[in-house]
């Protein structure tokens, strides 16, 4: 079910079934999502295009958010175990394949698409050119990216939440 709000919309997403059930809950694809034009009202110089909202299933507590970049290149695919959080990514160049398990469809995302996998969603990664994508999930730090450590602006006198 796919719900319209505002300047975009919200998916209702299949995952309110249980995660032990062990069926893998469909991912969210939005092919172009980067490529739509964003109407910006007139006497306004900017404006939010919020296009999917979920509320998250993740059990973490606390919850995090977690963002960065995922890059893949040709080779063997990679199987992900099922996601116990949720990861949005958005490709910005190449192209990475995505297998979803409960459809048993690649998707062939390429620069300007989007992917939601939600709790309970089980992937399998691969690409024939390589790829990189935007990310966020919500789960801690994994691996730090070796290129950013440390590179966080630091305003004086205000400290961190």
């Amino acid at each position: 079910m796919i719900s319209y709000v505002s300047s975009g919309f919200t998916i209702n997403p299949p995952h309110t079934q249980s995660i032990m059930s062990q069926r893998a809950v469909p991912l969210t694809i939005i092919k172009g999502a980067g490529h739509e034009h964003i109407p910006i009202p007139e006497g306004e110089s900017a404006i939010v295009a919020d296009f999917h909202s979920i509320q998250t299933q993740t059990k973490d507590n606390p919850t995090y958010l977690t963002s960065g970049f995922y890059r893949i290149q040709p080779g063997p695919t990679r199987n992900i175990p099922t996601y116990t959080y949720e990861e949005t990514k958005y490709v910005l160049r190449g192209q990475i394949d995505v297998l979803d398990e409960a459809t048993g469809v690649t998707h062939h995302l390429v620069a300007g698409d989007f992917a939601f996998f939600h709790v309970g969603s089980k992937a399998q990664f691969s690409s024939k050119s390589g790829g990189t994508a935007f990310f966020a999930v919500t789960r801690p730090v994994i691996t730090q990216h070796p290129g950013l450590v440390g590179r966080e602006e630091k305003i004086p006198g205000q400290s961190k939440l």
